[in-house]
């Protein structure tokens, strides 16, 4: 969303704790952040479950907002912050091994694929290969590669160092090429 002068009367609005103007604000957004959750927790439910927790927990501290970054990096901080959280808390459950984002969608054996072209096979060996990488390089590709966000934002929504960042999703890219490639 380009940031126009309406946009920015809404964001100062939802800033003051507006709930209308915060819950046109977290529309505007909600692809992009989802985006993030989903390289995290990568299952649906999941991350519906993160997104609901994330946004409460935003419109309850949106009075804190201190406007050091963007209102929608601040939004990303608090989503990736909140589906770690829940990752974390689902290992401590975890009892048998979840099957990958791709099983979980049907887009793995022989009936999902049957007839399909080209297009679509590489589209679901590019979702395996994604899901076999490591969180943070899952996370550092989705916000650098995917939504366009430089290092030091990536940085600052992470919780981590700028090269740490650039070094992740250099890893991301070059083992999703490895992968393609086989």
């Amino acid at each position: 969303m380009s940031r126009s002068p309406d946009h920015e009367n809404l964001e100062h609005r939802a800033c003051r704790g507006d709930a209308v103007a915060f819950g046109e604000v977290i529309r505007a957004y909600d692809r992009d952040l989802r985006a993030v959750v989903w390289a995290v927790v990568r299952s649906g439910p999941d991350t519906d479950d993160v997104m609901q927790v994330a946004y409460e927990k935003a419109f309850r501290s949106i009075g804190r907002f201190q406007r050091r970054s963007s209102l929608k990096s601040w939004l990303h901080t608090i989503c990736y912050r909140c589906a770690i959280d829940h990752a974390r808390s689902a290992r401590r459950r975890e009892h048998d091994p979840l099957p990958s984002g791709a099983a979980e969608l049907g887009l793995v054996g022989g009936g999902a694929l049957a007839g399909a072209d080209d297009t679509a096979a590489a589209r679901v060996d590019l979702a395996r290969a994604f899901d076999r990488l490591e969180v943070d390089q899952r996370v550092a590709l989705m916000l650098t590669t995917g939504l366009g966000y430089s290092f030091d934002e990536v940085a600052a929504i992470t919780g981590t160092r700028r090269g740490t960042v650039a070094s992740r999703a250099s890893r991301a890219r070059r083992r999703l090429e490895q992968e393609m490639t086989r």
